[in-house]
């Protein structure tokens, strides 16, 4: 299932934004947990956890489940799928390289792209997909001030690409 999300409102500086849990984490979910982040604002956060595969299944399966019609020629039988956080499970992110144009994207800059387009699932099978992507199963979210209150407290370390 598709989630809808703010579109057009993320800086290219802010995806450059890690989050590490440290062994101060309390939440036993984020535990040894690596987060891209791509939206923190006094609105609230989100990112992806990038670090914990959930399971290797049938891209035939993901399909199914997400009421995508079965492309004629599938290439690429199977796909792992990761958890990208504990809100809305249902729910499936792709972060690609930026070979390849998703419509819609939630964020993009020069080098990847944040998306839920369907159509991405069914290039992916016909090997016309991204040459590098991760499929993700829900989302790492925090209501305002909620993420800056857990880095106070040293349950996450930022790290900064430059």
């Amino acid at each position: 299932m598709f989630l809808s999300f703010p579109q057009n409102i993320l800086s290219e500086d802010v995806f450059t934004e890690l989050l590490v849990a440290t062994p101060n984490m309390s939440d036993p979910r984020f535990k040894e947990t690596v987060i891209f982040m791509f939206y923190h604002n006094n609105e609230g956060a989100a990112g992806l956890v990038v670090n914990k595969p959930l399971l290797t299944m049938s891209i035939i399966e993901l399909l199914k489940e997400n009421n995508v019609t079965l492309p004629e020629k599938i290439i690429q039988n199977e796909i792992t799928l990761y958890w990208g956080g504990p809100v809305h499970p249902e729910h499936i992110f792709f972060i690609h390289s930026s070979d390849y144009n998703s419509s819609n994207p939630i964020f993009s800059n020069k080098d990847l792209i944040v998306t839920q387009s369907a159509e991405i699932l069914t290039d992916i099978a016909t090997n016309n997909g991204p040459k590098k992507y991760i499929i993700l199963s829900g989302i790492a979210a925090w209501d305002p001030g909620q993420l800056d209150y857990e880095i106070d407290q040293e349950g996450w370390d930022k790290k900064i690409n430059s």
